[in-house]
């Protein structure tokens, strides 16, 4: 309807959406063609940047072009109100600063999208809409380039390696912890997933499990580190504080061991 209402013939678009490539092997042909459909819809000005703007016959039509035009500024004026209230609590916990405006269009994203406020991913799951995957992924490589390259990798990591433990409280802690370990030598990578091939982690604190399996994996011979870095990593759970009964369980009020200094 969108593209008949923006002068294209439907029909046409849609043969030319099945024939670009085959359909034989998808899942779901209508999302595929969905995807195709809208990479070949016309472009126009939104009120936010992945959404369409109106097109023209719809906005001269005497009953809909005054309806959708107020609910477009609305969409504006509830942006512009989060843009200034945005303080990227829980997502943007790092030491590296991200720009305020930054913040801003993630926080947009996330309030438009629906993110959830304990998923710790900046921009929430992945999108399956053309434009609001392609805003996405500028707002992912935005902020890899913003001075906090290595917290995202991590949590990227994290969120695909475990995906359970982004809506941990631990995952902050966790995500600093394994730069401690890779600014001291070791392989993070190879830890988290060596952590997580060992079997389903607990819904109750994954991170925090997931922690406790990377201490176990560590050698007893520390990695090659400079001098400087300080505090070595515990190589086991067992430290200086612990009671020698290794396997007492947790209490939730005593998080596993830190490595390194934390805040």
């Amino acid at each position: 309807m969108l593209l008949a209402a923006e002068g294209a013939d439907p029909n046409q678009q849609l043969r030319v959406a099945c024939n670009a490539e085959e359909l034989s092997t998808a899942d779901d042909r209508a999302a595929v063609l969905d995807w195709r459909l809208d990479n070949a819809s016309p472009s126009r000005d939104g009120p936010l940047p992945w959404l369409p703007g109106i097109p023209d016959r719809i906005a001269a039509d005497p009953t809909w072009g005054p309806y959708l035009n107020a609910r477009s500024r609305l969409v504006t004026q509830l942006a512009k109100q989060v843009r200034l209230t945005a303080d990227g609590v829980g997502w943007a916990e790092s030491d590296a600063a991200v720009p305020a405006e930054l913040i801003a269009d993630v926080q947009v994203w996330r309030a438009a999208t629906q993110v959830d406020p304990s998923d710790l991913r900046p921009t929430g799951p992945l999108q399956l809409g053309h434009a609001g995957r392609t805003w996405q992924h500028q707002l992912d490589k935005r902020l890899a380039t913003a001075g906090t390259e290595e917290a995202w990798r991590l949590r990227q990591l994290l969120a695909t390696e475990v995906p359970n433990v982004t809506a941990d409280p631990f995952l902050p802690e966790l995500t600093e912890r394994l730069s401690n370990l890779t600014r001291a030598g070791f392989n993070a990578n190879l830890l988290v997933r060596s952590g997580s091939a060992e079997g389903p982690l607990p819904d109750d604190h994954p991170a925090a499990a997931l922690w406790w399996r990377i201490l176990d994996q560590l050698s007893p011979q520390m990695p090659n580190r400079n001098p400087a870095t300080p505090n070595p990593v515990p190589t086991t759970r067992r430290t200086a504080t612990e009671s020698p009964r290794r396997h007492r369980p947790v209490p939730r009020s005593a998080p596993p061991p830190a490595f390194g200094p934390s805040r």
